[in-house]
């Protein structure tokens, strides 16, 4: 765990981490403002204890204990007029949880606020999503939150233990904003391209090449299911296939050291120069650079538990 300060002329901000990437976990004790700035990652904050005035870049609102904050990539907010505020943030790649896609994919809640973004890059009207919890919930959200944070704490990140925390935790929120919402969710997914996602997942995994025309058709119309997977993902199947498969090898980056070409070679990528320039083209990085930075190396090379990006 790391410590900093951001001084004030009041007091002191005071800052937490546990954790590396794939899934880091902070907790921040705020007396002064204070500014999230756009980051590369999706964020979940916990608002533990306190109020203050949450000002975003379309406007500002009073937050209190109990509340969750949800931040897309790209967006910063700010805490404002904090009364003695203790925030927990969950930072995470969303590409570590490829492999829960059977959960992810029959949660529809689940998907829309956490995951929509990431696998499809589909532009949704709002990029952060502020809501309150009800006080039992708020209850199990701060418990589960703890025990993360104990997982962290004991470097067990890639175990699958937290990845199921962290599902259970977003299957806390999905039913909290569900429950404040009264019901509406801004992903329908149909039927058919439900279907279409199936597919394209099982094709994957057998590290075999996605042909749309020759995808079983499940009874389904052949336009009634291209229209609907455009209208969840704005994106074509075959496009979505290929980010998938890469996000197939960025999960296998994260959690084990098995080498580049044997990855790309198991996913089904027809040349390892041609996996590279299709991971390039989703994550703007390169495989070898990826594993550096987010990879078992990163962290077991890493100088410092506090990362620059926090401070």
């Amino acid at each position: 765990m790391g410590l900093f300060f951001k001084k004030s002329s009041i007091g002191e901000n005071r800052i937490e981490n546990s954790g590396r990437w794939p899934v880091r976990l902070t907790h921040f004790y705020l007396i002064d403002e204070y500014e999230f700035p756009a980051t590369n990652f999706p964020e979940i904050f916990f608002v533990q204890e306190g109020n203050f005035l949450h000002e975003t870049d379309v406007g500002t609102q009073a937050v209190r204990e109990g509340a969750v904050i949800m931040v897309n990539p790209g967006h910063r907010h700010r805490v404002k007029q904090p009364e003695e505020v203790v925030i927990t943030r969950v930072r995470y790649l969303p590409e570590w949880l490829t492999r829960e896609y059977e959960i992810v994919a029959n949660s529809p809640l689940v998907l829309a606020l956490f995951f929509d973004q990431s696998w499809f890059r589909f532009p949704r009207d709002e990029n952060l999503h502020v809501f309150t919890t009800r006080a039992e919930a708020a209850g199990r959200i701060r418990g589960e939150l703890e025990y993360l944070r104990v997982l962290l704490k004991e470097k067990r990140q890639l175990e699958p233990i937290a990845r199921v925390s962290v599902l259970k935790l977003m299957m806390l929120l999905a039913d909290e904003h569900h429950r404040f919402w009264r019901g509406v969710t801004e992903v329908d997914v149909l039927p058919e391209a439900k279907h279409a996602l199936d597919e394209i997942e099982s094709t994957i995994l057998r590290a075999e090449p996605f042909d749309p025309a020759s995808m079983p058709r499940g009874g389904f119309e052949k336009k009634a299911i291209e229209t609907a997977f455009d209208d969840l993902t704005g994106m074509t199947m075959p496009e979505y296939a290929q980010r998938r498969r890469v996000f197939h090898a960025a999960c296998r980056l994260l959690t084990d050291t098995e080498e580049p070409r044997r990855i790309s070679r198991s996913l089904g990528f027809a040349s390892t120069s041609e996996f590279a320039k299709q991971f390039d083209s989703v994550f703007d990085i390169t495989p070898s650079i990826y594993r550096e930075k987010f990879g078992q190396v990163a962290r077991e090379d890493a100088a410092s538990p506090v990362e620059e990006e926090d401070a």
